[in-house]
């Protein structure tokens, strides 16, 4: 008999997962830090608000949709921002002037890309960049639940450990943007984050198995949105790491 848990988890994650699919691919650009911020302040406003009101059935619901939707919208400018950053470095590179890894192109290169630059190319190396962010997230998703729900293993020690490391990994990134704004420093954020990221998978699917048989509402609504935020944020550092790596 299909746990009804396990069934109202995995089929809200991947509902969420394609609702932020479509606003991702609706949304590209910020037009101002105002709508950028406005965006943030929202999606920490909702996420809030579903976990104040996980157990009401149908406004939880509603509440992991919109929350969805927002966090689409907020990551498609982010999708968009490396995009461009793996463009111009290819470009970069067939002027003979390639960028070190993490290192900032200078006003001059960047003129020069943004006069010379045909939009349309690199798309498809650009493209297959995605592919392989979305199968490397995939695969780590497959084989941490693998591991949780064949081994028996319990993950439950790396909750301390992980909150600690997820703070500072976003403290981390408070500082780079304020402060240091250095592409190295993101860039070993992103593998740092990609680490932490797979070993919340861990721990949330070890959480899921653990309340197996458990059918309220709020034990489902707090496990999905915590793996699909560990899936989401991974995607987006492996999308980092792979295209400053090519």
């Amino acid at each position: 008999m299909l746990d009804i848990l396990f069934a109202r988890t995995f089929l809200i994650v991947g509902t969420m997962l394609c609702l932020t699919a479509v606003t991702a691919k609706i949304n590209r650009y910020f037009e101002t830090a105002f709508e950028m911020w406005t965006t943030i302040i929202i999606s920490f406003l909702v996420l809030f608000l579903i976990f104040a009101y996980s157990d009401s059935y149908p406004i939880n619901l509603v509440l992991v949709a919109s929350f969805s939707l927002v966090v689409g919208w907020q990551i498609g400018p982010a999708i968009e921002y490396f995009g461009i950053r793996y463009k111009l470095r290819m470009f970069l590179k067939e002027q003979g002037t390639p960028l070190a890894k993490g290192e900032r192109a200078t006003p001059k290169q960047i003129e020069a890309f943004e006069n010379s630059f045909d939009k349309n190319a690199y798309h498809k190396e650009w493209q297959n960049i995605i592919f392989q962010a979305v199968m490397g997230t995939a695969a780590a998703v497959i084989s941490t639940a693998a591991i949780v729900f064949l081994t028996g293993i319990d993950f439950s020690f790396l909750g301390g450990f992980l909150f600690i490391s997820l703070a500072i990994l976003i403290v981390m990134g408070l500082i780079n943007i304020f402060f240091i704004r250095s592409k190295l420093f993101s860039l070993i954020r992103a593998y740092i984050g990609a680490v932490i990221f797979t070993l919340y998978l861990l721990y949330d699917f070890d959480r899921l198995q653990k309340h197996a048989g458990d059918e309220s509402w709020s034990t489902a609504i707090n496990i999905s949105v915590n793996i699909y935020l560990d899936i989401i944020n991974l995607f987006l550092d492996l999308l980092e790491i792979l295209s400053e790596s090519n």
